[in-house]
């Protein structure tokens, strides 16, 4: 074999194999780029309410996604807050009301620190009937990594689904919802 010809065949071998790592790096962001990121959203359960956060804790009046994206929902009982933010979650109850009692009912700041105070009422859970999410944050732990539950799933259906409470608390429990909270487009 001559010396020409046998650099021919090093260079052509060569040249197939950085093309192989070329189209093998290329296609492999195309595919790692086609991935829809995860999108993750806060829930903070208190009596008797929710209030929903984006992934920068920004509040945002429903949760909205493309179908097919993959979602991870962290559910928050209203005891890891602050005193002042719980505080204004409460300040909404009063203003809404909820069952018997109408906005602005004297009692109800009452009915709401007494809920809290009583452990069997304390809890409160995160259904989305439909996704198949049932989150149940924990009230009075030692830890945030304890009080906290998490789900990660990807949308199929295409619809708007509430957020419903599926774990009974008390005085109010029917009120614990929030109508077509969660919106898959």
């Amino acid at each position: 074999m001559a010396i020409s010809e046998r650099r021919r065949l090093i260079f052509t071998a060569i040249a197939v194999i950085l093309v192989g790592i070329i189209t093998g790096l290329l296609l492999g962001s195309v595919l790692l780029s086609g991935a829809p990121p995860t999108k993750t959203f806060n829930i903070v359960n208190y009596h008797w309410g929710y209030a929903l956060y984006d992934e920068d804790w920004n509040e945002i009046e429903q949760i909205t996604v493309k179908q097919g994206t993959t979602v991870r929902l962290v559910a928050f009982p209203v005891s890891v807050l602050s005193d002042e933010i719980r505080e204004q979650l409460w300040q909404r109850v009063a203003n809404k009301g909820f069952g018997d009692y109408p906005p602005g009912d004297p009692r109800i700041p009452d009915l709401v620190r007494a809920g809290f105070e009583n452990p069997s009422y304390a809890s409160h859970g995160v259904l989305i009937l439909p996704l198949n999410v049932d989150l149940r944050p924990k009230e009075h732990t030692s830890t945030l990594e304890e009080a906290i539950d998490s789900v990660e799933f990807t949308t199929d259906a295409i619809g708007s689904f509430d957020i419903v409470c599926s774990v009974f608390c008390g005085i109010g429990h029917g009120a614990m919802r929030l109508d077509g909270a969660f919106v898959v487009k």
